[in-house]
């Protein structure tokens, strides 16, 4: 415990899933953090899970894709906070789609919350890291990034360009103290997934896990939170431009 004392940790995407619960666990490790999400009411709700457990946390409404909102978010934490030495840039989004069937407003929503937010808000919290020594950004990216999924065009593409974002990003600015890399999810059972599940039944979807994954369960949002950690501590001052998998072995196969 106490990996991250002293530090302040921006989590985009953070009322939700996987946001939240790296949330709470970069908190539990010490970082003051600066909660950000769309859904003001969603943001409330883990910055009032966050104080419950002592954690010292803010909230901010702002729409990440929207280079105003972010530029604000971005000053306002840096003003109330004095500095920002992690980032999880975590906002997704997910529809469902083939190059025939998905239309335009989803393919440029999905490039909207999925790519340009984080190049957005990487834009706004560099500078402010590169004036502190360094920090660790950590993007959510996918293993539909990896590999190609039938139904997802937009999603698996986008999240391809998240890997390779972030590996540029780490290349760029790793001489300026800053570590980029990206976690790769697999199934997470947070509800995000249910455009393309939510049409099996039960037994169709455990009968699919069982088929499909190795470890034969789907992960949780706390299956994730860890290596989050993992990544924005010290413990990783060696690793950057990496894609961690967390996908209970889905893609060995």
């Amino acid at each position: 415990m106490g990996r991250l004392e002293d530090r302040v940790a921006v989590v985009t995407g953070a009322g939700h899933g996987i946001g939240r619960a790296s949330a709470l666990a970069l908190g539990r490790e010490g970082a003051r953090l600066a909660l950000v999400d769309l859904r003001a009411e969603a943001a409330r709700e883990t910055r009032d899970l966050a104080v419950a457990e002592g954690i010292d946390a803010t909230c901010w409404q702002a729409d990440v894709s929207d280079e105003e909102q972010v530029g604000a978010c971005i000053a306002e934490i840096v003003e109330r906070c004095e500095r920002i030495d992690i980032l999880h840039s975590n906002a997704g989004v997910l529809y469902a789609g083939t190059v025939l069937s998905q239309t335009i407003e989803e393919w440029d929503r999905t490039y909207a919350v999925n790519v340009r937010s984080m190049f957005l808000v990487a834009r706004a919290v560099v500078p402010v890291m590169q004036a502190n020594g360094g920090g660790s950004i950590i993007t959510t990216a996918s293993i539909s990034g990896m590999i190609g999924e039938p139904n997802l065009v937009a999603y698996n593409s986008s999240k391809g360009a998240v890997i390779n974002l972030t590996r540029q990003l780490a290349v760029e600015w790793g001489r300026q103290g800053i570590r980029v890399n990206a976690i790769c999810p697999g199934w997470i059972e947070t509800g995000f997934n249910d455009p393309v599940l939510a049409h099996l039944s039960d037994e169709e979807l455990a009968a699919m896990v069982d088929t499909w994954i190795p470890l034969g369960r789907q992960g949780t949002a706390e299956d994730i939170a860890p290596s989050v950690v993992f990544l924005a501590s010290d413990d990783a001052r060696y690793i950057s431009g990496s894609l961690l998998v967390i996908d209970g072995g889905l893609t060995a196969q």
